[in-house]
């Protein structure tokens, strides 16, 4: 059984796993648990719809802008694992869509305006890294490598998260918007795998506690900086 709107693919699924337990005489219980995400984890980059960001591109003439907004944001959890399932059973999920406005820099990849940090299905790993909690990137977006995992908790400077994104430092940002104490500058550490010039990749990510992302940085030195945000709370 599903408990979220958003994972009505699974219903059917869980529905019919359930059936088949039934001739084994295996019921599905309902979780005596539920494991959530600490809210500090969710402080960094799940927000409630509606709310959106701009940001200005460094040293654009004419300026040039993107706004980002939440059209989707959603939580849910399995009561048993199945077979294909990566998520663990009893443990909440949470997913978030964001979409751009500028198509031009973030065309997307299937949806119009899907990109990465900022309009691609972005979701927390309902299951732990050991004791963390990590965000997921599950749309082939080109932008960083792998696409697994974009944030993670708790922050540990000198982690690397799933040996990819490491953590540098937790040092103020500052940006148009305002300077923004509880920080977080990932860097992805993309090692022989990837030739790194051959697309748009990530360099530096930047992320401030209920703010979002404030500021982040391509190979082709691109950077978007946040000068204004809107957070339904």
């Amino acid at each position: 059984m599903i408990h979220t709107a958003g994972f009505r693919w699974l219903l059917f699924l869980s529905i019919l796993m359930g059936a088949t337990s039934c001739k084994k005489n295996t019921a599905v219980t309902e979780c005596p648990q539920l494991t959530q995400a600490p809210p500090a984890f969710l402080d960094y980059w799940y927000f409630p719809q509606g709310s959106q960001w701009v940001y200005r591109l460094r040293g654009s003439s004419p300026l040039v802008y993107d706004t980002v907004r939440v059209t989707l944001a959603e939580e849910g959890h399995v009561t048993q694992s199945q077979a294909g399932d990566p998520r663990a059973a009893c443990v909440q999920g949470y997913s978030a869509t964001l979409t751009h406005s500028n198509r031009i820099y973030f065309p997307g990849t299937g949806q119009p305006g899907t990109n990465p940090f900022g309009n691609e299905f972005l979701s927390s790993h309902p299951a732990f890294y050991r004791e963390d909690w990590v965000l997921s990137q599950t749309d082939d977006i080109r932008t960083i490598y792998p696409l697994e995992v974009g944030f993670g908790y708790p922050i540990r400077v000198g982690q690397k998260l799933l040996n990819v994104l490491q953590v540098v430092d937790t040092v103020a940002v500052t940006t148009p918007a305002g300077t923004f104490r509880q920080s977080v500058h990932l860097v992805p550490d993309y090692g022989p795998r990837v030739d790194s010039t051959q697309f748009n990749w990530v360099r530096h990510v930047y992320r401030s506690r209920r703010i979002g992302l404030t500021k982040i940085v391509y190979t082709n030195n691109q950077t978007w900086e946040l000068i204004q945000f809107a957070i339904n709370r």
